[in-house]
């Protein structure tokens, strides 16, 4: 893939930069690789500015005294924000390399020969699990009682 095109696939990154929206990038990329972890991420970049906003709106213009929660909320989204700078362009450049070596990541399909008789063990595998689960269960509540 040439240069052009790997700038293209990866614009989402400037996002990161961006006061008050640096996860929006990870939200986009998650799910357009259908990556829950990257939208948790994403999200996880975006819960200290809602909080700081909440808490804005709440009491009013906050004052820069360390001990006030807004202070604390606003220093944890900066630094989060600079995590998500170093985490984008690293995931940016993962992407890259995926995209360049689509042969090597390519999802190769398999068959899978099911006979009747895993069947029959496979059912009595759950049953056992279920009841394992089940006296782990009946064990915690005497225990706690």
């Amino acid at each position: 893939m040439n240069t052009i095109e790997k700038i293209k696939r990866s614009w989402w990154v400037i996002l990161s930069f961006i006061l008050f929206i640096n996860g929006v990038g990870f939200l986009y990329i998650g799910s357009k690789h259908n990556n829950r972890n990257w939208i948790i991420e994403g999200i996880a970049y975006e819960i200290p500015w809602f909080l700081y906003f909440v808490y804005f709106a709440m009491f009013g213009t906050p004052k820069l005294n360390f001990l006030i929660p807004s202070s604390l909320i606003l220093v944890l989204a900066v630094i989060l924000m600079f995590v998500s700078i170093v985490r984008s362009v690293w995931v940016a450049v993962k992407l890259a390399d995926v995209y360049d070596n689509m042969e090597k990541y390519a999802i190769q399909s398999t068959v899978l020969d099911i006979s009747q008789k895993s069947k029959e063990n496979n059912s009595f595998a759950n049953f056992g699990c279920c009841l394992c689960i089940l006296v782990i269960f009946i064990v915690f509540l005497i225990v706690v009682l």
